[in-house]
């Protein structure tokens, strides 16, 4: 018995985690030389007191409490609490019952264990997690706000604009006079541009009301010779504005491949505003249309001041804007060419770009005239 004594002292005193033994009177019998090492007290000095002297203040109750109910059995096992037992260092204290022969309750044995590093990842995590929940709701609140500038602007900007429509229809119906050829034109250039205005709108207050942007895209027979006539009238007070001489080199009859109309529409608007832009007072663009078997090429050439060789890599990101000034500091997102990209890839064609600094820039889009049914989805594609 003595020599089993001797090795369980032994086990206890090799042990890196701290042992401490208290009687049914909540006593200290025995400390193990790590919790001597941890609380920086020897066990003559602490045998007989209370295991609450190892204890900060604040804890007593918690304590005092987990013996209770350990001694009672309304905890089975044992019971985990973490503290600071020395400042800047923290440990998991577990509580166990001992009990003797005849259930017969003789204390409780603590076995304490330092995890200083892990409390300090936890605390930062939780920290990093708390940051996180508040930058959601930043967000989420960011997000509301959007949604509610976007249905308040789109709602403004939608009354005037019917206003305006329903006037030009009296004007075009020469319902107050008549119209010479040229005003009629000018005159349909902009009731269509105003259509397409008010569609754009409706888009955005889809947006800003259903907050998700679902679209279903059925491509149809459309004819880009009347997208690209459509969108050379609708830049031309623009490029007149600043002497640009505006170009076009098209067939004489329809040219049709399968897309989305407003789509088109929107991708050379934008290829031709950023000609204006970045083009001289007095300069020149020029636009043309071929087509083989299978695919159409157009060509949007500019005499403008180029982009660098740097920057031909970055021009179809979205938000990215020349370092050049644009011609009459003409305002703009930066997001032109990326719709530009994202509508050619949504028709399963190609955008090029060849340009030299001083010399100009020149567009190519190709894009196939029949798009097969497996290639978006039996005719519809969802973004």
């Amino acid at each position: 018995m003595h020599m089993e004594l001797s090795v369980i002292k032994e086990i206890f005193a090799s042990m890196e985690q701290g042992v401490v033994f208290i009687d049914d009177r909540n006593r200290i019998t025995y400390f193990n030389q790590a919790a001597e090492k941890i609380r920086n007290r020897a066990l003559h000095e602490m045998r007989g007191k209370s295991i609450l002297d190892c204890h900060p203040k604040k804890s007593h109750p918690k304590v005092v409490k987990i013996i209770k109910d350990l001694r009672s059995g309304h905890i089975k096992g044992h019971h985990r609490m973490n503290l600071e037992l020395v400042e800047g260092k923290f440990y998991d204290n577990t509580y166990s019952a001992v009990w003797g022969p005849n259930n017969k309750y003789l204390g409780v044995i603590v076995v304490t264990q330092e995890v200083t590093e892990r409390k300090k990842a936890e605390d930062e995590l939780k920290e990093a997690l708390g940051e996180l929940q508040s930058a959601n709701e930043e967000l989420v609140r960011l997000d509301r706000m959007k949604d509610d500038f976007l249905s308040n602007v789109s709602h403004e900007l939608k009354t005037p604009i019917i206003s305006v429509m329903g006037y030009m229809g009296i004007l075009l119906k020469e319902k107050v006079g008549s119209l010479t050829e040229q005003q009629k034109r000018f005159l349909e250039i902009s009731y269509k541009n105003l259509h397409k205005l008010g569609k754009n709108i409706d888009n955005l207050l889809d947006l800003a009301e259903l907050g998700i942007r679902k679209e279903v895209y059925l491509f149809t027979p459309v004819d880009l010779v009347k997208v690209i006539r459509f969108s050379c009238s609708t830049v031309e007070p623009l490029a007149k504005e600043y002497q640009i001489d505006l170009e076009a080199s098209l067939p004489t009859e329809p040219l049709i491949i399968d897309g989305l109309e407003d789509k088109l529409a929107q991708l050379f608007d934008n290829l031709l505003i950023n000609a204006i832009k970045y083009n001289r007072r007095g300069g020149r663009i020029t636009v043309a249309l071929e087509e083989n078997n299978h695919l159409v090429f157009s060509r949007i050439m500019d005499t403008g001041i180029g982009i660098s060789h740097q920057s031909l890599n970055e021009v179809f990101t979205r938000y990215f804007q020349g370092k050049t000034k644009p011609l009459g500091d003409i305002k703009g997102l930066g997001i032109g060419l990326s719709l530009v990209q994202e509508i050619v890839k949504l028709h399963h064609g190609q955008v090029q770009i060849e340009s030299e600094p001083g010399k100009g820039t020149i567009f190519s889009v190709i894009l196939p005239k029949k798009i097969k049914s497996s290639e978006f989805g039996g005719g519809s594609s969802e973004k």
